[in-house]
C-alpha cells in the first residue's frame, strides 16, 4: 500500500544501524473527511496506509541480557500525541541522466549500464557508481599537502561542492562533522534532511570525505524524495514508558568489556530523564518505504556492583499497535 498525502502544518521536532524490526502495523488518525482509497504519494488521499514496522537501532552488539529497574524523572506529557509520516521515493535514473552526473563529477570514462537503473563509470577523475537512491564517487585526483580545514570550513566546502556538481538537495540540513582523522588527514561531513528531524536510520544521508585544504576525496549520496503524509496517532508518553519499564524496548548501551563479558546478564538500575520523538525508516528496500516516529528515552544505567553510570538510550515505536521484542 502507498501513503496518501494530506498536508498539515510543518513540525520541526553516528549513523545508527537499522537492526531489529518491531511487529505489527500502525493505525492512522483519520480526519472527519475520511477518504476511501490510498493513491501513490503525490495524489489525493482518502485512507491512510497501514505502515510496515519501524527499523529500530540497537547497539547491543555485545549480546547482553538486561534486567533493569527503570525510573523516569522527565515530563511524559510533553511529547506530541500525533505526528506525520513521510513516504520515501528513491529515483531511478536513465542513461542520459547518469551520464550527466558522471560529467558533473569530473569523471572522463565510458558509462557501463548494468541494468535496473544501475550504472558505473571509471576513468580520469575517479570512479562513479549509481543505483536507485545511491550515488557514490571516489576521486582519483592527487591529494594536496597541508592541513585539514576547521569543522565549519569543512561543512562549507562540502556543501559548496555538492551545489557545484548539482547534487545538493533543497531540503538538506546544516551538516556536521562526524569523523576527523589526522593521519592520513581526513574529515567526514554528513548531511541529513531539515525535516523530519532527527533521523535515526542510515537513509536519507549524504557523506562527503575531505582531505587537506578542503579537497574532495569521496562522497556517498543516499537521498530520497520525501513527501509528508497523513498524521498518525502515537501511543502516548505513558504507554511508551510502560514498554521501557516492561523491558520491551530496544536498548542502545555500551559497557566496558573488561567488566562485563559478552552475552552476560546485566542487572541494575536505569534512570531516564528525557524523552523525545525521532524518525526512522520502515519498509522493505525496493518497495514503498517510510520515515515514521519513535520515542527516544535517554538517561544513565548503573549496573549492579559498578561504581560508574553509563549512557543508555531506549527506543519505542511511537505508532499504536506496534509491538516490539526486548532490546
Amino acid at each position: 500500500m502507498t501513503l496518501g498525502l494530506k498536508r498539515h502544518s510543518s513540525r520541526l521536532p553516528a549513523l545508527a544501524l537499522s537492526a531489529a524490526l518491531a511487529l505489527g502495523v500502525a493505525s492512522p488518525v483519520f480526519a472527519q473527511d475520511t477518504p476511501e482509497s490510498t493513491p501513490a504519494a503525490g495524489g489525493s488521499s482518502e485512507v491512510a496506509a497501514e505502515l510496515p514496522p519501524a527499523d529500530l537501532p540497537t547497539m547491543n552488539q555485545q549480546g547482553f541480557v538486561f534486567e533493569l529497574e527503570s525510573t523516569f524523572s522527565g515530563a511524559l506529557d510533553r511529547v506530541p500525541k500525533e505526528a506525520p509520516v513521510y513516504a520515501m521515493t528513491y529515483p531511478t535514473l536513465d542513461a542520459d541522466q547518469a551520464k550527466e552526473i558522471v560529467a558533473k563529477l569530473g569523471v572522463e570514462g565510458d558509462i557501463e549500464d548494468q541494468g535496473g537503473g544501475t550504472y558505473s563509470a571509471s576513468g580520469e577523475g575517479g570512479d562513479v557508481f549509481i543505483t536507485p537512491g545511491l550515488t557514490q564517487f571516489i576521486s582519483s585526483q592527487e591529494i594536496p599537502e597541508g592541513d585539514l580545514p576547521a569543522d565549519d570550513e569543512a561543512i562549507a566546502f562540502a556543501r559548496e561542492w555538492l551545489r557545484q556538481v548539482g547534487m545538493l538537495p533543497a531540503n538538506v540540513g546544516d551538516g556536521k562533522v562526524v569523523t576527523r582523522v589526522e593521519n592520513p588527514a581526513r574529515i567526514i561531513v554528513t548531511f541529513k534532511p531539515v525535516q523530519p528531524a532527527p533521523i535515526l536510520s542510515a537513509d536519507p544521508n549524504i557523506t562527503v570525505t575531505l582531505g587537506p585544504q578542503g579537497s574532495i576525496l569521496e562522497s556517498s549520496i543516499r537521498w530520497a524524495q520525501l513527501a509528508e503524509g497523513d498524521m498518525y496517532q502515537l501511543r502516548g508518553g505513558e504507554a511508551a514508558w510502560a514498554e521501557v519499564q516492561g523491558q520491551r524496548s530496544y536498548l542502545e548501551v555500551s559497557l566496558p568489556g573488561d567488566l562485563f563479558d559478552p552475552g552476560s546478564t546485566v542487572t541494575g538500575t536505569a534512570a531516564y530523564d528525557s524523552v523525545s520523538i525521532a524518525y526512522t525508516s520502515s519498509g522493505i528496500p525496493g518497495q514503498t518505504q517510510y520515515l515514521q516516529p519513535v520515542y527516544v528515552f535517554t538517561g544513565k544505567i548503573t549496573p549492579e556492583g559498578a561504581d560508574k553510570a553509563y549512557p543508555i538510550t531506549s527506543y519505542v515505536p511511537a505508532l499504536v499497535n506496534s509491538n516490539q521484542p526486548v532490546g
